[in-house]
């Protein structure tokens, strides 16, 4: 078929599509999963748990995202070997696990009004996988040595355009001339080699830069450079998203995990209660190698309670909740590169914080004496327990005060009726809260007055 009947075909099915006819169906628009994000491992004892973000948006199309697991793929390498391309280190034969991911929302579809028991994670959702470091893992499987000695070779320039003859006019730039007309630059006569400050009247020129190696002139090659090998073996990571009918996503970043011994396992720690926070301390041994670093871990949790791993063998935790029992671990931390290893965790440490801190002491007491009654009034306390106050009274000289109230009251002000005209009473204020049993506070400075 000639190419003039080819246009002619070509020009017919346009137009026909254009009168409103349909054209063959589009071919299925296949989605596949961005990389995983966020990747992250730390070696923890013997395990290596990767962290990541769970995919949500497709690569090559609109959402909802078509995932259906997640695929991690690991491989060891000895020290100083290659490491594998991609194409080498996904294969069935390095996928180590398999992480089943729960499907998007539909949309327009209401929650469910129950939680569900499901505890796959979702897309977007932040995932843990955790690899058990054993001896079969840690045998390496690429083996093959890198180069130790690196070329480097400076690339060829474009071309560049002629050069002018040396006897070319040539303008003077900024000022204009007449077409086909340049004015000339006189060459500056050189100076001679014995040219000094003393013989020509001008500064000497300034020395001469020295000259380029080899290397830096195009196409040439440097010399050898040694690189470094690796002194230890590394386990590597990757993951990638697969969609329900099997086509896989982008992989995510590689991660390297050098395999070098943990820290070692810290001791036990001491842990005390104060009025508003836990402080735990530990010892620390004299450094003899790689700074160590410390990471606290409540209960059963899998991420640290503190921000940053603390150098020092003291932590103190904000908040209290006296009466519940709490429960705390301590792993060293050492860092390699950007990969943390961390120690098998110390002896747990727990303690029942007990309430044994008073109030403050009321301040502020005054006392106003009317005819058969004193008018009481105090400063109210901020304590967050706080249960109320007790009135304390005595005759002068006041050697002894006694409760006017069986119960703690709220208020900051009080009114006895119980005096007797003539007699001089001496007035305390104990605040009290709602521990069990209650802590009660130092009594507030006296006041004194005699009643009408």
């Amino acid at each position: 078929m000639s190419g003039r009947h080819r246009l002619l075909i070509v020009a017919i099915a346009v137009v026909a599509t254009g009168c409103g006819r349909k054209g063959p169906p589009l071919a299925p628009l296949h989605l596949v999963p961005v990389a995983p994000a966020n990747v992250s491992v730390s070696r923890v004892g013997d395990e290596a748990q990767i962290r990541f973000d769970v995919p949500a948006t497709n690569q090559n199309g609109p959402t909802p995202v078509a995932i259906d697991r997640v695929e991690v793929f690991a491989a060891t390498v000895a020290a100083g070997a290659i490491r594998p391309a991609n194409r080498e280190l996904l294969t069935t034969k390095y996928r180590i696990g398999t992480i089943p991911i729960k499907p998007p929302p539909v949309e327009g579809e209401a929650p469910p009004a129950e939680p569900t028991t499901d505890t796959r994670p979702g897309p977007g959702e932040r995932a843990t996988f955790v690899e058990a470091l054993t001896a079969n893992t840690l045998e390496p499987v690429f083996k093959t040595p890198a180069p130790r000695t690196l070329t480097i070779t400076t690339p060829v320039p474009a071309a560049a355009a002629p050069a002018p003859p040396a006897d070319a006019m040539t303008a003077i730039p900024g000022v204009p001339s007449l077409p086909g007309e340049s004015m000339p630059i006189p060459p500056v006569p050189p100076l001679p080699e014995s040219a000094t400050p003393s013989d020509t009247g001008e500064p000497a020129l300034p020395a001469m830069p020295p000259l380029l190696p080899l290397s830096a002139i195009p196409g040439t090659a440097a010399p050898a450079l040694e690189v470094p090998a690796p002194t230890y073996a590394a386990r590597i990571y990757t993951l990638r998203g697969v969609t329900k009918n099997g086509r896989p996503g982008a992989p995510s970043t590689r991660i390297e995990v050098p395999l070098v011994d943990p820290p070692p396992q810290p001791a036990a720690a001491r842990a005390v209660a104060t009025e508003t926070s836990i402080v735990l301390t530990w010892p620390v041994p004299a450094p003899t190698g790689p700074a160590i670093a410390y990471n606290i871990y409540k209960g059963g949790g899998a991420d640290p309670i503190n921000a940053a791993p603390v150098a020092e063998g003291k932590y103190e935790r904000a908040g209290v909740t006296f009466g519940t029992e709490e429960c705390f671990t301590i792993r060293a931390v050492e860092k390699i590169g950007a990969i943390s290893l961390e120690s098998v965790p110390s002896p747990g440490v727990c303690l029942t914080p007990l309430d044994t801190f008073p109030p403050a002491a009321p301040k502020g007491l005054s006392i106003v004496a009317a005819t058969g009654t004193m008018n009481l009034g105090w400063d109210a306390n901020n304590e967050a327990d706080l249960a109320g106050y007790l009135i304390l009274r005595g005759e002068a000289p006041g050697d002894t005060l006694q409760p006017l109230t069986p119960a703690p009251i709220t208020a900051t002000s009080y009114e006895d009726k119980t005096v007797k005209a003539g007699v001089r009473y001496i007035y305390a204020i104990v605040a009290v809260d709602t521990a069990s049993p209650p802590n009660r506070s130092a009594p507030s400075p006296r006041v004194e007055e005699t009643a009408r």
